[in-house]
């Protein structure tokens, strides 16, 4: 995202909100054991558990400036992700599903769909129309 995108988010929320998205991405980011709660990051921050509930489930810049933060923090971990891939290409058994990821990933290929229909046959005329008609009429009749 760009750094107007950023700005933007910001001008919504106000000090307080912004730390505390902050400190939300880095509690998922965190390891389990050194993993905040939202009780604590409500403390920190000054305000109730159930207003940062709210932050976090209702308020959109808060929810859309925590998914901009996390972005970020995976962005800078783009290289490992490109070293696994590659790793799964270049083992002793490359991995079809990472090669298609690669070529997707660069746009070498795209998936394709073609859909095929059967022309159901030319127009009929308006008397082969009404002997089919008749047809069903009396296979209709015969049912009852």
């Amino acid at each position: 995202m760009s750094d107007k995108r950023k700005a933007a988010l910001e001008s919504q929320l106000d000090g307080r909100q912004q730390k505390a998205a902050l400190m939300c991405v880095e509690r998922e980011f965190a390891a389990e054991e050194d993993r905040l709660t939202f009780d604590a990051i409500a403390d920190e921050i000054g305000v109730s558990r159930k207003t940062l509930h709210q932050w976090r489930t209702q308020k959109r810049a808060f929810i859309d400036y925590v998914n901009y933060l996390a972005d970020d923090f995976l962005s800078a971990d783009r290289a490992k992700v490109y070293r696994q891939l590659m790793r799964a290409i270049d083992g002793s058994q490359p991995s079809i599903k990472a090669i298609d990821l690669f070529f997707r990933r660069f746009g070498l290929i795209t998936q394709q769909v073609a859909v095929e229909t059967k022309d159901a046959g030319a127009a009929r005329s308006n008397d082969e129309l009404a002997a089919e008609i008749d047809e069903l009429d009396g296979l209709l009749a015969e049912d009852k």
